[in-house]
């Protein structure tokens, strides 16, 4: 949760948010500060042409882990959790496997979510 400022000091409370996204038959990943009074500012990095998810984790790791000690993650555009930068260093196979199966289960909960709406209009007379 720290990032370094230009002269060396730490500046705490700072974490990034990285987001994952497959792009045709490879992924990227960018990198923003966190959310801001509802607003969501650009990215401030990006990097392209990963053959896997755990080839961005390595990156990241090597890109961030000099200033940072945590990151938020996005894959594919939900919101998976938090990350050390220490696990993607030392096992970002295991740690992609895991994020993409966090992102299956959020997908799966909100189509879930939204079959239940439909269903519920569904079955609501309307006048």
């Amino acid at each position: 949760m720290q990032g370094k400022q230009g002269n060396g000091e730490v500046q705490r409370g700072l974490q990034p948010v990285v987001e994952l996204r497959s792009e045709g038959a490879s992924y990227l990943y960018s990198v923003r500060a966190p959310r801001s009074k509802g607003v969501i500012p650009p990215s401030s990095y990006s990097h392209t042409g990963f053959a896997s998810v755990a080839d961005c984790l390595r990156d990241i790791a090597r890109a961030l882990g000099g200033n940072f000690t945590r990151i938020y993650v996005r894959l594919e555009g939900h919101c998976v959790g938090e990350r050390d930068i220490a696990e993607l260093r030392k096992a970002p196979d295991i740690v992609a496997a895991e994020l993409q199966a966090l992102c299956r289960a959020v997908i799966a909960e909100q189509q879930k979510q939204q079959q239940q709406q439909e269903q519920s209009e569904a079955t609501t007379p309307r006048c």
